[in-house]
Parts: C-alpha cells; sequence; structure tokens
C-alpha cells in the first residue's frame, strides 16, 4: 500500500489513490487503509478489526 500511497500523502488523498487498487484487487478501501496505517506505525492495532 506504501508504494500507491507513500506516507508524505494525507489520509484523504491516499484514499483517494487507494481506491481504485482495492476495487481492483477486491478489498474493501478500509483494509487498504489499514494496511497503510499498520505499514506506517508498526502497530498491530492499526489492524484491530480488519482481516488482511
Amino acid at each position: 500500500m506504501l508504494e500507491v500511497a507513500p506516507a508524505y500523502l494525507s489520509d484523504t488523498d491516499a484514499a483517494n489513490v487507494l481506491a481504485p487498487l482495492c476495487e481492483q484487487i477486491g478489498e474493501p478501501l478500509e483494509h487498504g487503509l489499514a494496511a497503510r496505517r499498520y505499514a506506517l506505525t508498526g502497530d498491530r492495532r492499526a489492524l484491530h478489526g480488519t482481516v488482511l
């Protein structure tokens, strides 16, 4: 997810960039954003409630 939406993008900009990718791979946008948050922070709590 960080390749598509690098860390310097805001959450809103990242959502706009990740939406087409998530749709293409069949994942909800929320899961893509959670994976990006986890990649940025390394905090597993970012994945709470998300099955990847």
